[in-house]
């Protein structure tokens, strides 16, 4: 049996969080035992793991330079002995790293999950990429971005997409009047994802004005909190549309509000893979996302949803628009982005790819 030691920066709710949770819990026990580790906080997905008699590790980092943290971190690497670190995320891969160092674990895996363009991010990761044995991306935009702006070569990529289970999205029969506290019979755009800089929520309320001129009663449900929260806020204010923006916050389960609403917009400035569209997509809703990232191999545009460029409030507004006008689209459009899930974005065969690098490398 191998042993598997899992290292992420938290394990709250998140796309990166959520995807690894459904790796460890989908994993085939008979072959591979798993532990996780988390460098700060507590979470849900951690007693989620917890629950299923997967060991969680805590390291309490105080800071991403914590040397008593990564002393931690290196003494759980020597007892546990994995042969395995799949290490999740910018910071749990340069801790992962660095506290690996001159250690005999028999491989080390680095997750790249968003084409990170903060400068210093990538000069550590240029600095400290002979630590990492592969590197595993979530999209074919993102193996390109590791190979450019990293310099890993291509044989240590392996790209291996987010799934989704389709069952669990049959959203339709949850179905519920008031559902998320939006008015019945209005028209809703949910908008799923953290209020910073990468998701870019100014540019969805200015589209949100534009839309507004056209549907009047048009609600954008926002599900997710963030650093920007208050200035969103303000910015709503400022653009009238206090009746027609929703803040849910974090939503640990984000199922009522794809049953109610009429398609999933996003206007993120880069990404890797989003989990929030593949959910959308499953649930059988259209999409309107920027065209960044793994987002244009989710999104077939015109077919099963929209793309548009980033930061372009009208493009967004004008796609979102087009389909609240036409209940005939969004079904005909929702039925393929399914479909599309089903055949090439599966749960099970994310698992599988995984299980199958793990075989490989060890």
């Amino acid at each position: 049996m191998k042993r598997l030691l899992y290292l992420i920066t938290e394990l709250d709710v998140g796309g990166a969080e959520k995807t690894l949770y459904e790796l460890v819990s989908r994993l085939d026990r008979r072959r591979f035992d798993p532990i996780v580790g988390c460098l700060t906080g507590r979470g849900p997905i951690g007693e989620r793991l917890s629950s299923l008699g997967v060991p969680v590790i805590y390291f309490d980092f105080r800071g991403w330079w914590d040397l008593g943290g990564l002393l931690r971190l290196r003494r759980a690497l020597e007892e546990q002995r994995p042969q395995v670190l799949h290490m999740f995320l910018f910071h749990a891969g340069l801790a992962g790293r660095l506290a690996a160092a001159g250690l005999r674990i028999p491989c080390k895996l680095y997750s790249v999950r968003v084409e990170e363009p903060r400068r210093w991010h990538l000069w550590l990761d240029r600095l400290t990429r002979g630590l990492v044995d592969r590197v595993v991306c979530v999209s074919e935009s993102t193996a390109t971005y590791v190979r450019r702006e990293i310099g890993f070569a291509q044989r240590r990529i392996f790209v291996i997409p987010n799934g989704v289970d389709v069952d669990r999205w049959n959203v339709d029969l949850l179905a519920m009047p008031g559902s998320c506290g939006i008015p019945d019979g209005a028209p809703v755009v949910g908008v799923v994802g953290r209020l910073d800089t990468q998701k870019d929520p100014f540019t969805m309320l200015e589209a949100a004005r534009i839309v507004k001129e056209q549907v009047p009663d048009v609600v954008f449900a926002f599900a997710g909190r963030g650093p920007l929260y208050e200035q969103c806020l303000g910015r709503v204010a400022e653009l009238g549309l206090s009746e027609n923006v929703r803040w849910l916050g974090w939503l640990d389960d984000t199922r009522p509000l794809v049953a109610r609403m009429d398609l999933l917009a996003m206007s993120s400035r880069w990404e890797g893979m989003p989990n929030a569209i593949l959910e959308a997509m499953a649930a059988g809703r259209p999409v309107v996302a920027s065209a960044v990232g793994g987002a244009r191999e989710l999104v077939v545009d015109g077919v099963t949803g929209y793309l548009v460029p980033p930061r372009h409030p009208q493009a967004l507004a004008e796609r979102v628009v087009s389909l609240l006008r036409s209940e005939e689209k969004r079904r005909s459009m929702g039925r393929a982005g399914r479909e599309r899930v089903q055949k090439h974005f599966s749960l099970e065969e994310m698992v599988r790819r995984h299980e199958f690098l793990y075989d490989g490398v060890v």
